[in-house]
């Protein structure tokens, strides 16, 4: 693939939902580039199981910090690499008393541009204790990079669509009590 839009004809579409940001949600698609189907069944929605995702923190984009999510991809158990495009807005609800509106993707894409930084997500499932962390970069050259790690010849012009870059890595159960690799004695 040579363009963003070459990319996501080839790749399915795993999970549609909502991106939120303080009172805006993002109908969102994502569609699967690298990694685990799984992590999306088992940690892409809230604690009602419906798929929005709160963004809570944001990542400045500056170099130690990226290469530590470098890091974490690389180093953890499972991960999941993702390009996020818009959704119709029809296509996702907005969660039900919530004072929040449907707002088209581009904008958070421009917000997170502006700020130079990623959205953060953590992500929990309550019925397997798996617990996540979702960050969202908008176009720059790291986001780039992940999706070249599938599509090399991806060229730059065509990362002015928008888009986002998701990258959820999953940790392990949230509880201390499981055991871990190092309590041999």
């Amino acid at each position: 693939a040579k363009s963003i839009t070459d990319l996501a004809k080839r790749v399915d579409k795993t999970w549609e939902g909502g991106i939120i940001l303080k009172n805006s949600l993002f109908p969102t698609k994502l569609l699967l580039t690298e990694g685990e189907r799984e992590v999306v069944e088992q940690l892409l929605k809230d604690e009602n199981d419906k798929p929005h995702l709160k963004i809570t923190q944001r990542l400045r984009l500056d170099e130690t910090k990226l290469e530590d999510v470098s890091k974490r991809i690389n180093s953890s158990p499972s991960h999941a690499i993702f390009l996020a495009l818009a959704a119709p807005s029809g296509a996702v609800p907005v969660p039900e008393g919530a004072e929040v509106q449907s707002r088209p993707l581009k904008n958070l894409v421009s917000y997170l541009k502006q700020k130079e930084a990623a959205g953060v997500i953590s992500l929990h499932n309550r019925d397997t204790e798996q617990t996540g962390v979702l960050y969202a970069f908008p176009p720059c050259n790291f986001s780039m990079e992940l999706l070249r790690r599938v599509s090399p010849d991806l060229t730059d012009e065509g990362s002015k669509d928008d888009y986002l870059v998701v990258a959820v890595v999953r940790g392990g159960p949230s509880s201390s009590t499981a055991p871990t690799a190092t309590s041999d004695p």
